[in-house]
């Protein structure tokens, strides 16, 4: 009997390690395993589902986005989950040669994670790969908000795509301005490709933060005539926008611009607006325009009126601003009107 398992010994080696790497990987064995070069291996794994699922672990670290809260807020959480419940197949095909919206990178010799852009900024989806017997996928992050997480809402405005749009966006900014997750840029993309979806619609405020989110330096500039169109839009009955208006007219795509205003009429038109919507902090800004002529209008009686109706909604600055003036020797002027 001894003689004989000699005589088997490395046969049974060789099928006890099979047997092992099947348990361990999914039936990945290492003489079925396609390339121990990486880059040759990924258009391999992502050919068809059986090899997928051949090389996946059997359980895999799976991360999603969950709202937390009652606010829309989204946070990443990772689960294990068994490869067999998984859908099959989980990538599409990859070219041997660069393939456009897939990003290889290398964690070290035994790590790789496959960043998968073709479906947009708003369904990415990370791969990670460890290298073992074989390599075998461990991990898949997927950085999409599933419409079930969304709440259905009506809006005057927005269609239910939209709203949920506006949804996405709220949340993809809100994991973007943590800046702690790898994919930081790629989330405020996804929030201004998720703003504008909303704002497509019209709606003041979604209009508003996609034109914001654009001139913040954290997403991609917009063009110049469709951030106006945007802030346009949020004029309409948003004081905030309106006052934005007037900032975009001055200053256009070049928020730290210290040049003279550019369109000073347009600025001064659309600060006046602000202001007549009732906002203290937008008449206030319309006084001191009236008050320096930094706009087009010097009138001290206008910037008095201004400062005295902002000063009656509660504004701070313009009781300051009128407190200044009435220790001036010739005293405070007498107001006029504001607009």
């Amino acid at each position: 009997m001894n003689g004989l398992l000699k005589k088997r010994n490395g046969f049974a080696v060789a099928a006890l390690t099979a047997s092992l790497l099947s348990l361990f990987h999914g039936s990945a064995y290492a003489d079925e395993c396609p390339s121990e070069d990486f880059s040759q291996f990924l258009p391999a794994f992502s050919a068809n589902a059986e090899t997928q699922q051949r090389l996946t672990a059997m359980t895999v670290k799976s991360l999603v986005l969950k709202p937390v809260g009652e606010h829309g807020v989204f946070e990443p959480q990772t689960t294990g989950v068994k490869s067999s419940s998984l859908p099959f197949p989980l990538m599409s095909p990859v070219g041997t040669d660069k393939t456009e919206g897939v990003v290889v990178e290398a964690i070290d010799d035994s790590h790789f994670n496959v960043v998968d852009k073709r479906a947009g900024n708003s369904n990415i989806k990370i791969f990670n790969f460890s290298r073992q017997a074989c390599w075998v996928l461990e991990g898949i992050e997927d950085w999409s908000i599933r419409e079930k997480d969304l709440v259905e809402a009506s809006n005057a405005h927005m269609s239910e795509a939209e709203n949920f749009c506006f949804q996405r966006a709220e949340a993809f900014r809100g994991l973007g301005g943590l800046e702690q997750y790898r994919l930081t840029g790629e989330l405020f993309e996804a929030s201004l490709e998720n703003y504008l979806c909303a704002a497509a619609s019209g709606d003041p405020q979604a209009s508003l933060n996609a034109a914001s989110l654009s001139l913040s330096g954290m997403a991609p500039q917009l063009e110049t005539n469709k951030v106006e169109q945007l802030f346009k839009a949020a004029a309409t009955t948003l004081p905030e926008g309106a006052m934005s208006l007037s900032l975009f007219y001055c200053d256009g795509n070049n928020v730290s611009s210290d040049a003279p205003c550019q369109h000073p009429e347009e600025a001064e038109e659309a600060l006046t607006q602000a202001a007549r919507m009732g906002d203290a902090f937008a008449t206030n800004a319309l006084g001191r325009a009236f008050e320096t002529g930094e706009l087009v209008t010097k009138d001290m009686s206008r910037a008095i009126a201004c400062y005295q109706l902002a000063a009656q909604k509660g504004s701070k600055g313009s009781i300051a601003h009128l407190e200044r003036l009435n220790k001036q020797p010739a005293g405070i002027a007498k107001a006029s009107y504001c607009y």
